[in-house]
């Protein structure tokens, strides 16, 4: 199977000192992602607490982008930024990652670049195009933007210019200088603004077909896919050759969970051009359509939940409810509400495996779209609450960050939401730190494919006493903080800043925090 990026399956949420769980390791399915299940023996049914595999997009095939080939048969499409003796660093999903050397075979560099981080994808298995860059290097880009602060005056002006006297020229500086402060504001954090200027743009340039897609990214990007849909289907019409218009109205449908009308889309634009990766997004979406699309729904404001309505209706209701109360706690605590309606599907175990084609072991799964196996469950049970609280803290997360949170942070925050703790983990994880085993949060930020099994549930278990050596030192404001610092700024520098500390100096206080509290 080949993937964009390669994403381990998460989560050892599990650490608390209630109740007896066992860890099992089974990498039987997915050769070269190390992942674990943990569940709990209680009334003769296994009760999982779940874990998640993450998939980046698949990128069309035009996209170019250097491709790093694994030695298990896997391939990563990303730009690679650097290498050393020890690992390989890439860029994809507006981020920095890294990979252990001796996992890769070998790389192919293009010759063009790939995506910028600013139009890096979150993780949503779909087709996308990326959206144009603007060219900063002209006279109007580069004055759009100065001293870090987008110059309204000046755009003002080239709006009054082209109000005035709509010539090529006019308008032509309006766009250069639009994109370019669009561009600038998400990469500093801002897409909403950028979606704005994005706007603003189209009202003397309207059915630009660049920035109409480029608004049309940005939208699905921010899963506001009703606009998207609204601003993208008379632009197909018009635009009827350009299949990038169908592939991203197609994804666009796909997350509002009308998978008729997304494989429509893409079927559009498969006839337009001719895309491996299309052809298996509607395959997937085909055969999700037969084993769903007769689901019953429920809706809150928040959420659209689709289910078996034969088997799961009681069920169906009672996570619902627990949906809501989970958001309200997560708004709360995170101080960021959700503009858009979250879809959560409940399968029923070999219904799940054939969707997600996950290994056996996986518990649930957010890939935009929230997951869960409840075969066997009857009514809402604690863990069941847990597993949906934790996934819906990615969610919440990967909005927030547009996708650039560390993985050790997005993962020992999600645990702390579902209250989990380092407790059961705890004399574990101070020996490991003595022996010097643990995995270093450097090697953590990105996907865990390099991690050996051993190193899997000391990975997760650092990454919550991290998070809890966080909230213990500065408190839940400064980490909630630090998230909405992440869209704009490196994690080392926002670490520096905010914590006036280095990876090392972290390393080392988390360390000293795991001893003080578990250590003999």
């Amino acid at each position: 199977m080949e993937f964009s990026c390669l994403t381990l399956a998460r989560k050892a949420s599990a650490f608390n000192s209630t109740g007896q769980r066992a860890l099992l390791y089974d990498a039987r399915k997915m050769a070269g992602h190390t992942g674990f299940r943990i569940f709990r023996q209680r009334y003769g049914i296994a009760t999982w607490a779940g874990s998640a595999l993450f998939l980046l997009l698949l990128f069309p095939a035009r996209l170019s982008a250097d491709v790093i080939y694994l030695k298990n048969g896997h391939r990563i499409s990303a730009q690679v930024i650097k290498q050393d003796e020890k690992q390989v660093y890439y860029e994809a999903a507006g981020g920095e990652f890294a990979i252990a050397k001796s996992l890769v075979d070998h790389i192919e560099k293009s010759n063009a670049p790939a995506a910028s981080p600013a139009q890096g994808t979150a993780a949503r298995d779909v087709p996308l195009p990326i959206a144009p860059p603007a060219d900063s290097s002209t006279a109007e880009g580069a004055a759009a933007v100065r001293d870090g602060v987008v110059d309204e005056a000046y755009l003002a002006r080239l709006a009054d210019d082209a109000a005035r006297n709509s010539t090529p020229e006019n308008l032509h500086k309006l766009k250069q200088a639009y994109q370019a402060a669009a561009v600038y504001l998400t990469r500093n954090g801002d897409p909403e603004g950028a979606i704005r200027k994005y706007r603003e743009a189209l009202k003397y340039l309207p059915h630009d077909q660049a920035l109409t897609l480029a608004l049309g990214y940005l939208l699905w990007k921010q899963e506001h896919y009703l606009e998207a849909v609204g601003l993208l289907s008379p632009e197909a019409d018009r635009y009827p050759q350009s299949s990038d218009f169908r592939v991203l109205l197609g994804s666009s449908y796909y997350g509002m969970e009308n998978l008729t009308q997304a494989i429509a889309e893409w079927n559009k634009a498969l006839a337009l051009q001719d895309n491996p990766q299309l052809r298996a997004a509607i395959e997937r979406a085909q055969h999700e359509q037969e084993v769903s699309g007769a689901y019953s729904e429920l809706r809150s404001e928040h959420f659209l939940l689709r289910y078996d309505g034969q088997q799961n209706e009681k069920l169906s209701g009672e996570i619902l409810g627990s949906l809501d109360s989970s958001f309200q706690d997560l708004v709360l605590d995170l101080d960021y509400s959700p503009s858009e309606v979250i879809v959560v599907i409940l399968y029923s175990h070999q219904a799940f495996g054939d969707i997600t084609r996950s290994p056996s072991w996986v518990g649930a799964l957010n890939d935009g779209k929230i997951r869960v196996p409840v075969s066997g469950l009857t009514q809402m049970t604690p863990d069941l609450a847990r597993v949906l609280k934790h996934e819906l803290t990615h969610s919440f997360v990967r909005q927030i960050t547009l996708g650039r949170c560390p993985t050790w942070f997005n993962e020992g925050l999600a645990q702390i939401e579902e209250g989990a703790t380092t407790a059961a983990m705890g004399s574990q994880l101070a020996r490991a730190f003595a022996a010097g085993k643990t995995p270093a949060f450097t090697a953590l930020e990105g996907p865990f494919v390099g991690l050996s099994a051993d190193q899997v549930p000391l990975a997760y278990a650092k990454s919550l006493a991290a998070l809890e050596y966080l909230r213990e030192v500065f408190g839940m404001g400064e980490v909630h903080r630090m998230l909405k610092l992440m869209p704009s700024s490196d994690f080392t520098t926002v670490l520096q800043n905010e914590a006036r500390m280095s990876y090392a100096d972290l390393e080392e206080e988390v360390a000293n925090y795991v001893a003080k509290k578990y250590g003999s």
